[in-house]
């Protein structure tokens, strides 16, 4: 063997396949879904406040205008930052759920369930098209 060959051989990365728990996947989505209810009610409160403060601001005089404002930036800023938290937790499930999927369907290729197995990967669902 080439001495290239064997230096190639000695340093190249290995791809490390990573590991799925499909269990505790699922858990965590259950975990987020569970929280969800608390977090979209604050968010509801907020946008709430945030509708009354822009229906205040078409009527209010010249001279409050800018104290909505600014009352309005505060509320901003809260939603802004809990949208991005929520934008993310929902990002991390969905790659979590997809993880699920895709060892499902090893599974199932491994346990002889061509069809299923086929008809799933030419779902767009399954394709994760969304």
């Amino acid at each position: 063997m080439p001495l290239y060959e064997t230096w190639k051989k000695l340093f190249q990365k290995k791809e490390k396949k990573e590991k799925v728990d499909s269990l505790k996947d699922i858990q965590a989505i259950i975990e987020f879904l569970e929280d969800n209810p608390k977090e979209t009610a604050i968010l509801r409160t907020s946008l709430k406040k945030l509708e009354e403060l822009e229906q205040e601001f078409l009527v209010a005089a010249d001279r409050l205008k800018a104290v909505n404002l600014e009352t309005q930036a505060k509320i901003l800023d809260d939603l802004l930052e809990r949208f991005e938290f929520y934008q993310n937790d929902v990002a991390i499930s969905g790659i979590r759920l997809k993880k699920v999927a895709d060892e499902f369907l090893k599974r199932a290729r491994l346990e002889g369930l061509k069809d299923l197995v086929k008809e799933r990967k030419d779902n767009p669902k399954w394709k994760y098209y969304w």
